[in-house]
């Protein structure tokens, strides 16, 4: 903006001389040459100064055009980022709010002993602690996913002294992850283990006896655990 300054201050001195040279003539001096050619000098000299005076103007009025564009660019470019904050923000907003009303999580622990369990037998775990999303089913032991995601679970299971028991975290058709509880010579011996499964909506999954790995008598005592929650 400093070229516009000068470029003002330029004209209004010479509009300011050309002003005092109409207001203020020369006066002519007594003499009894001819004048004509200083006629001419004067009309010459107003000639310049109003060309001078067109020209600061059009020089004034394309830079100041060339910067309302420069300006009037950049605005445009401004409005486009905030509209897209704006829209990023939006998303936020409506993720946080579906992950309020769409939250699961649970929690189930067994309240009895399971004796002789067989291959593939499902653990109902009865006491449920928590059940966010009402997605676990105390009935029938199962987790029943509402929705595509990753999901997290975490099991423990204890046998009691002179049994070891092979379990399975069951996906579907097939066996997620293996626990493996030692009482062979303990009066109580447990395991625990954890995984990240990628779920589909409607899979569902439990806890199972891992067919007839282990050593009988198949025990799982009551203080076993079946735990769940939804990452994303």
């Amino acid at each position: 903006m400093a070229r516009y300054h000068i470029s003002f201050l330029v004209l209004f001195c010479v509009i300011s001389l050309f002003e005092q040279g109409s207001t203020n003539p020369v006066e002519e001096p007594h003499h009894d040459a001819p004048i004509i050619g200083h006629h001419k000098a004067l009309l010459k000299a107003k000639f310049d100064l109003t060309s001078l005076n067109g020209q600061l103007k059009n020089y004034v009025h394309r830079d100041v055009k060339e910067e309302f564009h420069e300006v009037e660019n950049h605005t445009n470019h401004n409005t486009h980022e905030i509209e897209e904050l704006h829209h990023e923000i939006e998303q936020l907003h409506k993720e946080v709010e579906y992950l309020k009303t769409h939250h699961v999580a649970f929690s189930a622990e067994l309240t009895h002993p399971i004796e002789n369990m067989v291959a593939d037998e499902v653990v109902h775990f009865d006491k449920v602690r928590v059940n966010s999303g009402g997605s676990y089913c105390a009935d029938t032991g199962k987790f029943v996913a509402e929705e595509e995601g990753f999901f997290y679970f975490s099991v423990t299971i204890c046998t009691k002294k002179d049994s070891i028991v092979e379990m399975a975290l069951h996906v579907e058709d097939h066996d997620e992850m293996i626990i493996f509880a030692d009482a062979e010579h303990l009066e109580l011996g447990c395991a625990s283990n954890s995984e990240i499964v990628h779920l589909q909506k409607g899979d569902h999954v439990e806890v199972v006896k891992h067919g007839s790995d282990g050593v009988p008598p198949f025990y799982v005592h009551s203080m076993s655990t079946f735990t769940g929650f939804m990452l994303h």
